[in-house]
């Protein structure tokens, strides 16, 4: 019997990956004692994996859309709600943690960081996703209903290209812009958000699914091969001249995100794997790890925070043992 879900396979299976990645990412295991290839895997691989769970929501929303009941957008909408309070109220204890260690924050302005958490930060920063996620779905679906998808990718292009001003920020000369740019960072820190980074993304995987869109694209793991290329050409480009405030958004994360995304959709895999718990276990490992990156902090110390090797090694088991038990145990946090 052919399996309904074969073409997404390779998708779960990438996502289960891409889960990994964000350990890599938040616990940097080589920057201490090889600073480029710390370089590469968290400020250039790990920065495709976003922009992949972004375009696989969009894909699989249109999806949704395109061959489910009316009241699907609905409550695919209020089960990522939940899950992204159920998780925010969970990380409230260390995101307090990590902020105080920060700054000095007192009384009521807890109150302020709880609803700067919620709306674009996260309760703790990893969680940041959910946020961002959430506001582009629902930015997508609403503009959708009035506008053409290709219109709302051109809306979504020219988000991403004002959002690459914190890459590219040194090329931002003085005068009115550079203190627009300034005012925006000192109230919303950053343009990693749904507006600017993710709605581009989710825009994108609904235009694939739109009319299989993903199967007129030839050879398109051999361009995204050249698309990575020219990311790591731009990454290190960004770093040699020193223009970047954060390394978070790169332009060449949009034709890679789009070929590799479409590769995957053309990969017939059929590797006898548990794909459904692979998918499923992404999920928590990206919700659980953050559990460890402070539980490490605060029970090695200085240990965990100069060391690389104890950093990865102490949050990667932990995390992966975790996310199966809650996969097991606890069904109604995935």
């Amino acid at each position: 019997m052919t399996d309904a879900r074969q073409p997404y396979h390779a998708v779960d299976l990438m996502k289960w990956i891409c889960s990994l990645l964000v350990i890599v990412v938040h616990t940097y295991p080589f920057y201490e004692v090889l600073p480029d290839v710390g370089f590469v895997t968290s400020n250039i691989l790990g920065r495709i994996v976003i922009p992949f769970f972004f375009v696989s929501a969009g894909y699989f929303m249109q999806i949704g859309l395109t061959h489910k009941q009316e009241g699907y957008f609905r409550s695919y909408m209020l089960r990522l709600i939940r899950l992204y309070l159920i998780w925010s109220l969970l990380y409230i204890p260390f995101g307090m943690h990590k902020l105080s260690s920060m700054m000095e924050i007192h009384g009521w302005m807890w109150l302020g960081a709880l609803a700067v958490g919620l709306l674009n930060t996260g309760t703790y920063y990893h969680l940041w996703y959910m946020a961002a996620l959430i506001f582009a779905m629902l930015f997508c679906w609403l503009l959708n209903r009035k506008l053409s998808l290709k219109v709302l990718l051109g809306i979504g292009a020219g988000l991403f290209l004002i959002g690459l001003f914190e890459t590219y920020n040194g090329l931002i000369a003085g005068g009115w812009l550079r203190q627009t740019l300034d005012l925006y960072l000192m109230f919303m820190f950053t343009t990693r958000n749904g507006l600017f980074f993710g709605v581009l993304f989710v825009a994108l995987g609904m235009f694939l699914a739109q009319h299989q869109r993903w199967r007129k694209i030839p050879h398109p793991f051999r361009l995204a091969a050249l698309s990575f290329i020219l990311l790591v050409i731009e990454a290190f480009s960004v770093r040699s001249m020193q223009l970047a405030l954060d390394y978070n958004m790169y332009l060449m994360t949009v034709p890679f995100t789009l070929f590799w995304f479409c590769g995957l959709l053309q990969s017939r895999l059929d590797w006898p794997l548990p794909y459904r718990q692979l998918r499923e276990s992404s999920t928590l490992i990206y919700f659980t790890h953050g559990f460890f990156l402070e539980l490490g902090e605060i029970l090695l110390g200085p240990l965990y925070l100069n060391h690389g090797a104890v950093r990865f090694f102490f949050v990667f088991p932990l995390t992966l043992i975790c996310a199966e038990i809650i996969r097991r145990k606890l069904p109604m946090l995935k």
